[in-house]
């Protein structure tokens, strides 16, 4: 539990958030609760063809994290600040999903 009253917390993503990373958080999010579909994504991002493949592998410990993670984002973003990062740094460590061996 947070100790810090994070309402009064201002937004975690800034006042110029980047759609693209929101949206790979939410999207993320809702395809890695489908077990079918979390297998899906861990190959595609383990697989040599992509090209984050080794980022993903150093970070995956804080992908999973963010993709598992039931708290708000700012809740996020406060526990995350405790780890010397942000919501909005973390989020870009999301590979992104593409080519056709998805």
């Amino acid at each position: 539990m947070m100790t810090e009253n994070v309402a009064n917390r201002p937004d975690p993503w800034g006042p110029y958030a980047n759609p693209d990373d929101i949206a790979r958080l939410v999207y993320g999010r809702m395809m890695w609760r489908l077990p079918d579909m979390r297998a899906r994504l861990l190959s595609h991002w383990l697989d040599e063809r992509h090209p984050h493949h080794e980022r993903f592998a150093e970070r995956r410990t804080l992908v999973e994290d963010l993709l598992t993670s039931t708290e708000s984002d700012v809740e996020l973003d406060v526990r995350l600040r405790t780890q010397n990062t942000s919501l909005r740094a973390a989020a870009r460590e999301i590979p992104p999903v593409f080519g056709s061996f998805f």
